[in-house]
């Protein structure tokens, strides 16, 4: 007979069984394999889902997020020049390195209830579409990342401007559709002066 082992019927099965390994060998064999398939789900859900960096901006109680890459610059409020005969959620203009630009007052604008004045107030310089405004803010938290797929359906709460929000993440962070907000009409102020 040669050397490798003829495999017929005969061959008792305990010939084919595994090697029995003890519960306390098992035991680290299995949990790195765990570990394993946890980093790779882990990968899998940054690569799975796009992220977007977003600005969070705190208005009063509320806090707001914008696209990080719609936000130019961000500046302490200084010099506001109100503008007569505007409709009040425009606080005015502000002049930034030299340009000036409108103000847009949020709290007014989303008819929040009205909080108290915060002390060193920011301007949040947003641009889309050609379009540059500055948005009111109380303070600029954070910068974060967000999954598309966590951003969920705006809060239906009957606001007359439900539409510039895009949607809320799982701890209650209104995303900003800045696109729809610059688009809106009421922010349009005609030249009535003949």
């Amino acid at each position: 007979m040669s050397d490798t082992q003829d495999f017929t019927a005969e061959t008792p099965a305990a010939d084919f069984a595994p090697e029995t390994l003890a519960v306390d060998d098992i035991t680290p064999i299995l949990e790195e394999r765990a570990a394993a398939l946890a980093r790779s789900s882990d990968d899998d859900d940054e690569t799975s889902g796009e992220t977007i960096s977003i600005v969070v901006l705190v208005v009063g109680d509320e806090r707001y997020g914008v696209d990080v890459q719609d936000v130019q610059e961000i500046e302490p409020l200084d010099k506001l020049t109100p503008i007569p005969g505007t409709p009040v959620f425009w606080a005015g203009v502000v002049n930034l390195r030299g340009s000036m630009y409108p103000v847009l007052d949020i709290e007014r604008y989303l008819s929040l209830p009205a909080a108290e004045a915060a002390e060193n107030p920011k301007v949040a310089l947003v641009s889309r579409g050609g379009l540059s405004v500055g948005l009111l803010v109380d303070e600029v938290a954070e910068i974060r990342k967000v999954r598309s797929s966590e951003i969920g359906p705006p809060v239906a709460d009957g606001s007359s401007k439900a539409e510039v929000v895009r949607g809320v993440t799982p701890d209650m962070l209104s995303v900003l559709d800045l696109e729809a907000l610059l688009a809106d009409p009421a922010l349009v102020v005609e030249d009535n002066a003949a």
